[in-house]
């Protein structure tokens, strides 16, 4: 579990993050620096859900779910992926991310009839809601591209209109100029370096 839980660590966002946070120590920034620093560890530690396999309570990435997994849900969870639920006590679930109804709906675990779409189901919890009260347990049902969240995602590419040559061209140029300030950033620094300035207020200006 924690060789998992350090490997997220190099994970290429994460590291910029912690970067940010490491500016802001040595710039004396030390409330943004500890935000920064807690919501690095939040992102982490969400990332893990409690599962029960072979009767017993492990720990393991969301990514790692597969159909059949028993997922415990407590308040405050992302829901990983899309459940059937077999045990509740008061579960609310925050749908809106989903469904885009502001109230949180009610959830049961008594077996319902088959209505063909899973989204009207009020004994499914659905991967990306927000357990807002109670607690649950439930079987993985579909994960990843294989959730509802996942189908209405590739839904909704399929309907992107492909970019204008126009649009290719202007994400292009795009990204020269972040290429160049970048090395206008760098060029600063070394000057500033070598002609013997802090090289901490250097990232700064160069920064800024």
């Amino acid at each position: 579990v924690w060789k998992k839980y350090l490997d997220q660590f190099k994970n290429p966002l994460i590291l910029l993050l912690l970067g940010s946070a490491l500016v802001s120590v040595l710039t004396k920034e030390y409330e943004d620096a500890v935000s920064i620093t807690m919501a690095v560890l939040i992102v982490v530690t969400v990332a893990f859900v409690q599962v029960i396999r072979e009767g017993k309570l492990q720990h393991v990435l969301a990514r790692d779910l597969v159909p059949g997994d028993i997922v415990a849900l407590a308040i405050g969870d992302r829901i990983p992926a899309d459940i059937r639920l077999t045990e509740v006590t008061d579960l609310l679930v925050d749908e809106s991310s989903f469904t885009g109804e502001a109230e949180p709906c009610s959830k049961t675990d008594s077996p319902l009839p088959d209505s063909g779409d899973l989204s009207t189901l009020s004994n499914i919890v659905f991967m990306g809601t927000l357990v807002q009260c109670g607690k649950g347990q439930g079987v993985v049902i579909g994960t990843g591209e294989r959730s509802q969240f996942g189908e209405v995602f590739k839904m909704m590419q399929a309907e992107e209109t492909p970019k204008t040559p126009l649009q290719k061209s202007m994400d292009k140029l795009g990204k020269q100029l972040t290429l160049f300030s970048f090395g206008i950033i760098g060029l600063l620094m070394l000057v500033g370096w070598m002609q013997g300035k802090p090289l901490l207020s250097m990232v700064t200006i160069g920064v800024r």
